[in-house]
């Protein structure tokens, strides 16, 4: 089996007289292998395709060709070199190598290491240096006696010569060549002076010097330049530092240095595969020192023993070092780094991201068009993007943690776009998706957005009406079961206006004529769980048969149609949670009503319209109820039956501004088993007395409808019985009705499912959309709750809310207001609203795990606050401190890691991700990531160690791996220094 696509590390074991080769397939835990080579080997090359390596063995005067592409890694002959051969350099032009002897000789070998020969170079040559990345046409030749550099030319395979001999400022063995073999960089202690000296020389015109040599630090021991060729570092050993400089990869010049501390004796610099993190071991301190290139940010750990050398693994997320007093190898954790980058598509702004619970896929708001993003965090690649609509520009983005929706605020639109999976399934990442759109009040502007831990919620922060929406996906479905409810034949119901009390209406058959039945009274607890209160009996209310019955706009008169003995009882109270009394009956003379069970109310609560069934039509009866006795005013008919015998028994509901009054009839009386039921209306101002149809089955979906109610002045909702009984079995159901312009017409119908054995009779509707449906024969009581409940967290005007966060025990919402400088904390159980002043332009909020500590950005100060509990006060929140840092600079979004140990902050305009230690607010990191980030979603799985982040104008989401500087535990000891081993390219 090839191991050339294995990432690899080689490195001459000089205890053993081996090739240590450490396999980095799991970087945390390398294994090794120790093919045998000659006697003492002191380097190791690797060919340009990753299949040789090749080590000269110092004491047998050798070097050995070791073929990396088999399992065991075998050894080739043994290849005769020079006296003492010390150093060695691969991927010349035509994979040529060439090895460096103490006798002043290098050799120039093809790739298998034949036809050596030999050229004269200066005294004591100690280190080669080649351009990397194969193809090198020069190779740079250090004399360890006499300060020169030779330069030997191999460009002609077979034919090398040495081109140039130059002198440089001091004896060295720091030595590169920059990528593309034009210019080296020489660091060498500069005689007479405490400095050291960096000298460019220009291969390409026989190592002619390149302006002056620039001052370093003392002593340079070790020098590396970054993959791109745009940074220098040297390893300063007598001044206890690092040099970082910029480099022209056109001309070779050297821009002023930059100084990092780097502990005493820094000894190996290595840069990652990015370029973005140079590593710096010193061994006088044991500390390996992590400098970003670009800022010269730093941080250091100690490391155990004398750490002598350090080179990154393939990955760029591991470094390794060496003991020199022991030879083992320490694995070290990078530093953070921006470590990928997902398109978005061409033109797109991403503004938020939302993670999958198992970190393989997200969702990108796209501000700029109408579509989520969606993103394979596997293959970091996009998928195709999910279209919300038109005027849906997506801001904030949120899934649940079940997967059963997501969700995208869409600002300029007042919605919140709900995406749900097909039926019975989860979300993924490319899977079928339906867009929902949900409707705030109008004006919200809804930015911020999350979802409950038990994904029942999703919560907006409403910029525009100073509200937080509670948004249920389902609509809030739910069943009163029949112990609550405590009736034997639920036939009606009325709810208060805020949803919370229901009157529902028990028929509790009696002989006609007799008093009889019952109003149960419910309430709905702050948790949204509902309990009886009590109950009206039938001597209190005067009832018989109560059937439908209607509350009035102050709530403080219940009007309940009495089937049996044709009247409606008119009940009242002095105050809402007061007792109810009887005031008065309504009845019809001379000729009496005859089995009412429709009620309807004028918005005012003046008229009261009864249905009821005469000899052969059915009618609608029209009172003066605001004196007493009540005065009949006129008769509307509804519907002439075919046979008289039979009961017309018709639902009523009336438009919320009054001027429509509609009636639907279940059609018992007619023939047959199919589908029936008819639905009526009439306009009340236009002065007639005759109701016209609006609908009949199937165009309104009406099927033995036993009710009706108004939504609002173009909806009906219909409750459908359907058919439990053989033959010709049919499903109850709920009938959305959509009504035309004219509003005697229908424009759509949906249905939504009801239980056909629990025999669904009527329903009422509260101001906030909340329907409940009385269930004759299984005594329950279903409930479609409000898909959104607004509730108010500050003054519009006064207040902006803008982001939004959840505790993950699902007991607060906390929400930034940008306008009045506070966090909002609303109880999610019963939406009681604490406020909390931060401080000025507060912007992102973040909830920390495992508690109810929280992060606020304040945009406005340059701070974040922290939120926890009032040790006080329990039960209660405050700020319990405020980070400020030179860094904190205009903060506009905050998020914490999966483990809380990191609070990663985006600042305004700002490509750069700000990594504060979650316990003190200490700036640790500052990681440049993107172009314009916006926000953070942290990978849902603290081993990981992933942030993504909105990237606004480089229209990408960028990947960051926060792994934090840390040595991890040491393998066997391999007797090896670092500082001659290698990375091996893989290939395919």
């Amino acid at each position: 089996m090839s191991t050339r696509n294995k990432p690899l590390l080689v490195a001459p074991d000089w205890g053993t007289d081996a090739l240590a080769v450490v396999d980095l397939t799991s970087p945390e835990g390398p294994e090794v292998r120790f093919p045998t080579v000659g006697s003492n080997p002191r380097a190791v090359a690797v060919s340009t395709d990753g299949t040789r390596a090749y080590v000269v063995n110092h004491d047998d005067e050798t070097l050995s060709v070791v073929d990396l592409t088999a399992p065991e890694h075998p050894v080739l002959p043994p290849v005769p070199t020079g006296n003492g051969p010390c150093a060695v350099v691969a991927g010349l032009v035509d994979d040529q190598i060439c090895v460096a002897s103490a006798d002043g000789k290098v050799e120039v070998f093809d790739k298998e290491g034949r036809g050596g020969q030999p050229l004269t170079v200066g005294s004591g040559p100690c280190a080669l240096a080649a351009a990397p990345g194969g193809g090198a046409r020069h190779v740079c030749v250090i004399s360890g006696t006499d300060a020169r550099v030779s330069v030997v030319d191999v460009s002609r395979a077979g034919a090398p010569s040495v081109s140039a001999s130059v002198s440089v400022p001091g004896v060295t063995r720091a030595v590169a060549v920059a990528p593309g073999g034009r210019f080296a960089y020489v660091a060498s202690r500069a005689e007479g002076t405490d400095d050291g000296r960096l000298t460019v020389l220009d291969l390409d015109a026989d190592g002619a010097a390149v302006g002056d040599p620039v001052p370093v630090g003392a002593e340079p021991r070790a020098l590396a330049i970054g993959p791109t060729g745009d940074r220098l570092c040297v390893a300063n050993y007598g001044s206890a530092s690092v040099s970082v400089a910029p480099l022209d990869p056109d001309s070779g010049r050297v821009g002023s240095p930059g100084t990092v501390p780097a502990g005493a004796h820094p000894v190996a610099v290595a840069f990652a595969p990015d370029g973005e993190v140079i590593h710096v071991v010193s061994q006088g301190s044991g500390l390996l020192t992590a400098v970003r290139a670009d800022t010269l940010d730093h941080t250091a750990v100690p490391l155990e023993g004398l750490p002598a050398g350090v080179v990154f693994g393939p990955d760029g997320h591991h470094s390794y070092v060496t003991d020199q007093a022991t030879g083992r190898l320490t694995v070290v954790r990078a530093a953070p780094r921006k470590s990928a980058r997902v398109p978005a598509g061409e033109g797109s702004k991403p503004v938020n991201v939302a993670v999958s619970p198992d970190g393989t896929w997200a969702y990108a708001a796209d501000s700029a068009s109408d579509k989520v993003v969606v993103l394979d965090l596997g293959d970091l690649a996009p998928l195709a993007p999910i279209p919300l609509g038109a005027t849906d520009q997506p801001w904030g983005v949120a899934v649940a943690p079940d997967l059963g929706f997501a969700c995208a605020t869409g600002p300029n639109s007042s919605r919140l776009l709900v995406l749900t999976p097909a039926q019975g399934s989860e979300l993924t990442g490319n899977g079928e998706v339906t867009v929902t759109p949900v409707q705030l009040a109008s004006g919200a502007r809804p930015y911020g957005v999350a979802v409950t831990p038990d994904s029942r919620y999703a919560v907006t922060a409403d910029s525009g009406t100073a509200t937080v929406s509670f948004v249920d996906p389902k609509g809030g479905t739910h069943t009163i079961d029949a112990e609550v409810v405590g009736c034997q034949e639920p036939t009606g119901a009325a709810l208060s206006g805020d949803g919370r009390t229901l009157y529902v209406s028990d028929f509790a058959s009696t002989s006609e004529g007799q008093q009889g039945g019952q109003i149960a009274i419910l309430q709905r607890t702050e948790r949204g769980e509902w309990q009886q209160q009590g109950v009206i009996d039938a001597t209190r209310g005067h009832l018989s048969g109560p059937h439908e019955s209607a509350l009035s706009p102050d709530e403080l008169r219940l009007y309940v149609a009495n089937y049996q003995n044709g009247t409606v009882s008119v009940l009242n109270r002095d105050a809402v949670g007061t007792e109810w009394v009887h005031e008065m009956t309504v009845a019809k003379s001379p000729t009496p009503l005859k089995w009412p069970n429709g009620l309807a109310l004028s918005p005012d609560g003046t008229t009261l319209y009864v249905s009821n069934n005469t000899t052969d039509h059915g009618t609608v009866e029209v009172f003066d109820v605001s004196t007493a006795p009540a005065v009949h005013q006129r008769t509307i008919k509804i519907v002439i039956r075919s046979d008289p015998r039979l009961a017309v028994n018709v639902g009523l509901a009336l438009s919320p501004d009054g001027d429509y009054l509609y009636a639907v009839d279940a059609e018992h009386w007619k023939p047959g088993t199919g589908a029936l039921g008819t639905l009526y209306g009439i306009q009340l101002t236009a002065g007639d007395d005759q109701m016209k149809t609006v609908a009949a089955t199937p165009q309104a979906h009406t099927d033995r409808p036993g009710a009706l109610v108004c939504r609002d002045d173009r909806t009906l909702y219909v409750v459908n019985q359907g058919r439990k009984e053989s033959p010709g079995t049919r499903e109850a159901c709920l009938a959305v009705v959509t009504l035309g312009v004219s509003r005697l017409c229908v424009e759509s119908t949906e249905t939504r499912p009801l239980d056909k054995d629990g025999l669904p009779y009527s329903a009422a509707i509260s101001d906030d959309g909340t329907l409940c449906v009385a269930n004759y024969t299984s005594r329950t009581v279903t409930v479609f709750g409000s898909k959104v409940t607004p509730v108010p967290v500050g003054e519009p005007g006064a207040s902006q809310p803008w982001d939004v966060a959840v505790t993950d025990d699902g007991a607060y919402a906390y929400v930034t207001d940008r306008t009045a400088d506070s966090l909002r904390c609303v109880r999610i159980s019963d939406h009681h609203v604490t406020s909390l002043e931060v401080e000025q332009d507060p912007m992102g909020v973040a909830c920390a795990p495992g508690g109810l500590r929280a992060y606020v950005a304040n945009h406005g100060s340059d701070s974040i606050s922290v939120i926890g509990p009032d040790d006080a006060s329990p039960g209660t929140l405050k700020v319990i401190d405020t980070w400020r840092h030179a860094r904190i600079t205009k903060p506009e979004s905050v998020s914490v890691s999966a483990d809380g140990a990191w609070l990663f902050v985006t600042t305004e305009n700002s490509g750069e991700l700000l990594m504060l230690d979650a316990r003190t607010g200490t700036p640790r990191f500052t990681v440049p990531a993107g172009e314009r980030l916006t926000g953070s979603a942290p990978g849902p799985r603290s081993t990981k160690d992933l942030v993504y982040l909105a990237d606004e104008e480089g229209a990408a989401v960028s990947v960051v791996d926060t792994t934090t500087l840390t040595p991890l535990d040491t393998t066997t000891p391999l007797g090896f220094d670092v500082r001659q081993a290698l990375g091996v390219p893989t290939t395919n």
